[in-house]
């Protein structure tokens, strides 16, 4: 069965970095010391290299070469730092090919700025806390998916998973056909294997998840939701793709407005 050597290929994966270790210790006490993150990130020259790599993408705009990593942290803000360096210490233990999902290793990072993105500029509006909480997990949400490009590519079933996912336009349903998981029951695995916050697996497991959301956990995993359903590796904001996200916004009678705002923001930075 395909979640088999799924499972396996998380249980494979490396734990992180020390360095990492420390900077989620220190995000945990709260708001970190610019001067502090900064030296934990340069105590490690790779995760030095990953931040200014991530931080230098076209798509974020910057005008000139971000060479330090204090220029990167002023420039996004601790909290985007937080997402570069979990993302790219992650990643490091993947070889990245999501071909089966139509998209390059670039689109993929793209995307997955648009959506911690979106959770900062529409959270920061509504709750700081949470803003801070949701933008990292927005960030990592879609890596399971190169899991299961993996596993699609293992066993030469690329062209059938891609006509499928044009045919269903559910890429869950999609992902599950073919490895009997999807992303976010992937990440929960992810994020609980390399001891990151409960915060992050528990989301992933009611993200998809049609049970009862804990209480504690209810206004995060709608967020993450909403997010996901107006910028995915599909769509990414979409007029479909907002409208849909709109309705679950009013479904849950949170405010249209802030989120509006936040999404007109976030499609004048990087898709204009």
């Amino acid at each position: 069965m395909a979640y088999i050597p799924l499972i396996a290929r998380v249980e494979s994966l490396p734990p992180l970095p020390e360095s990492v270790l420390k900077i989620e210790k220190l995000f945990a006490q709260g708001d970190p010391d610019i001067e502090k993150l900064v030296q934990l990130i340069e105590s490690d020259p790779l995760l030095t290299a990953d931040v200014l790599a991530k931080a230098n993408a076209p798509y974020y705009g910057f005008s000139k070469t971000i060479i330090s990593v204090l220029q990167a942290v002023t420039l996004l803000g601790a909290t985007q730092i937080r997402s570069l360096v979990l993302a790219a210490s992650i990643e490091r233990g993947f070889d990245a090919d999501l071909s089966p999902y139509s998209i390059s290793t670039s689109m993929f990072s793209k995307i997955s700025t648009i959506q911690s993105e979106l959770a900062f500029q529409w959270y920061m509006g509504v709750n700081i806390d949470l803003a801070r909480d949701i933008t990292p997990i927005a960030f990592l949400m879609e890596i399971g998916k190169i899991l299961i490009a993996k596993d699609i590519l293992a066993n030469g079933k690329e062209r059938e998973f891609l006509k499928d996912l044009r045919n269903y336009q559910d890429t869950d349903y999609v992902e599950n056909m073919y490895t009997m998981m999807t992303t976010a029951q992937i990440n929960a695995l992810i994020f609980e294997h390399l001891n990151l916050h409960e915060s992050f697996y528990e989301t992933m497991k009611y993200l998809d998840d049609d049970k009862e959301i804990p209480s504690h956990l209810h206004e995060s995993i709608i967020a993450l939701r909403v997010i996901r359903t107006a910028v995915n590796v599909v769509e990414q904001l979409t007029a479909e793709s907002i409208g849909k996200a709109l309705q679950l916004v009013e479904n849950e009678r949170l405010n249209p407005n802030t989120f509006s705002r936040a999404l007109q923001r976030i499609k004048t930075k990087y898709l204009t």
